[in-house]
């Protein structure tokens, strides 16, 4: 009889670590494949949110669990009689900061982002956390990613038409804390990369699915598979140190004082951007102070130790040439029509082929703009030269006729040496049909 009742409860205990294992094994599945939870209809949100635009491969990832996604979108894609700026405002969230935030428009004015020389080069004013994807027009900040993709058969949805779609995504993975020490600073750093490389990529995926949708005839974007942040930071904070990826590029290789004529001689620092655009370029450079070449050199009060040159295509241009503008920094700009000298408000004139520079004017540089036709759009160029001198808090500083004329030849110089360097972007852009428009004294 004990024989009989061992041999049931062994059967019995058999039978029950089977059922065991086979609804570990169920719950494992159904985990595996997402039907756990809020999983499986979030995913499924992400797939159809936002018109069906958003690359489902690399945010999949964000989806949580543990609450359903909330949605907030609207625009012309989603409700063609809608009266709207955007054609595409789109939010999706699963809380605890994992979201994904994306805005398409058709761009009728300028794109909403900062062109400058010094924002194509990662040195805007808030340049910690900028990331550029090389081969990809646009950047990254802690607003998200922003590109812009070109419409050839004209985009729908507004009553001006256009052919420039302006796309922006940010993706937000997780509630980031304060880093206290290395470790967590470089983590932080990797997060911020991945998080940069995913906003571009979610950004170029919404700009191709439109362009698609709007039969717009245009080549689509290609998605980008890195990034690179334009100031890299390591080390402690006691002993940090920046390393800016763009130093010593091939195509401002020509920026140096063997091939350019009035620049301070010696041995010289260049940085570039890094989208390896067709449409944006520049290039800046510094006479290397620290290099042992120029050990015991001191360059001479209005002797240029500084060189920038910058070019803009199609919308870009129109956009860089208007922010410019807008500070009075371009060819034109608040000249006398009678004595041929500016009269915006700088410094105060001389004598006679004279001009005064007020300590409170930042970084005095003389500019040079040319135009030309570059892979069939119009496009600006904008070089300029900076000169070495050192003025007294409330003081200025006196230009003469002959320091005046040195920089307009050494600026005349860059633009040329600029346009006609063999691995330089003008050339690789086939550039023609250049005018000069005139120069900028960027102290008034």
């Amino acid at each position: 009889m004990r024989r009989l009742w061992a041999r049931v409860w062994l059967r019995y205990t058999a039978l029950v670590v089977l059922v065991m294992a086979l609804v570990a094994v169920f719950v494992i599945a159904n985990r595996d494949s997402d039907e756990g939870g809020h999983l499986a209809a979030n995913r499924a949100q992400l797939r159809k949110a936002c018109d069906g635009t958003l690359p489902y491969a690399d945010l999949k990832r964000l989806v949580r669990d543990g609450r359903a996604g909330e949605l907030s979108q609207h625009g012309t894609m989603l409700e063609p009689d809608q009266e709207s700026r955007s054609l595409l405002d789109c939010e999706l969230s699963w809380g605890d900061g994992y979201s994904v935030t994306v805005h398409a428009e058709a761009l009728v004015s300028d794109i909403p982002e900062d062109m400058e020389t010094k924002d194509l080069l990662g040195k805007g004013s808030d340049v910690e956390g900028t990331h550029v994807a090389p081969g990809t027009t646009g950047q990254y900040d802690r607003r998200g990613a922003w590109v812009v993709a070109e419409c050839v058969g004209g985009l729908r949805g507004r009553v001006r038409p256009t052919t420039d779609l302006y796309v922006s995504a940010r993706v937000s993975d997780g509630e980031r804390k304060a880093a206290d020490n290395r470790a967590e600073r470089e983590e932080q750093a990797r997060a911020e990369k991945a998080a940069a490389l995913t906003g571009f990529r979610t950004a170029v995926h919404v700009a191709n699915a439109i362009t698609e949708a709007q039969d717009c005839g245009s080549d689509p974007l290609k998605a980008p598979t890195r990034v690179l942040d334009t100031h890299e930071h390591h080390g402690g904070s006691q002993a940090e140190r920046i390393v800016e990826p763009g130093r010593g590029l091939r195509k401002c290789g020509w920026i140096n004082a063997r091939s350019l004529s009035g620049v301070m001689p010696g041995t010289w620092t260049t940085l570039g951007d890094l989208q390896e655009s067709g449409v944006v370029n520049a290039c800046q450079g510094i006479w290397d102070s620290e290099a042992e070449q120029n050990d015991g050199e001191q360059p001479e009060d209005w002797q240029v130790t500084g060189v920038e040159a910058a070019s803009w295509a199609g919308i870009f241009g129109r956009t860089a040439y208007n922010s410019y503008e807008r500070e009075g920094h371009v060819p034109g700009w608040g000249v006398s029509q009678d004595r041929g000298k500016p009269t915006g408000g700088g410094g105060t004139a001389g004598g006679k082929g004279e001009d005064r520079i007020s300590s409170y004017v930042d970084d005095p540089q003389l500019a040079l703009w040319a135009r030309s036709v570059c892979g069939g759009r119009e496009t600006y160029h904008r070089v300029s030269v900076e000169p070495s001198i050192l003025i007294e808090d409330g003081d200025t500083a006196t230009l003469g006729a002959k320091d005046r004329a040195a920089l307009s030849r050494a600026a005349r110089s860059v633009l040329d040496r600029y346009l006609s360097a063999e691995e330089g972007w003008p050339k690789s852009a086939g550039c023609r049909d250049t005018k000069v428009l005139g120069e900028v004294e960027e102290w008034h």
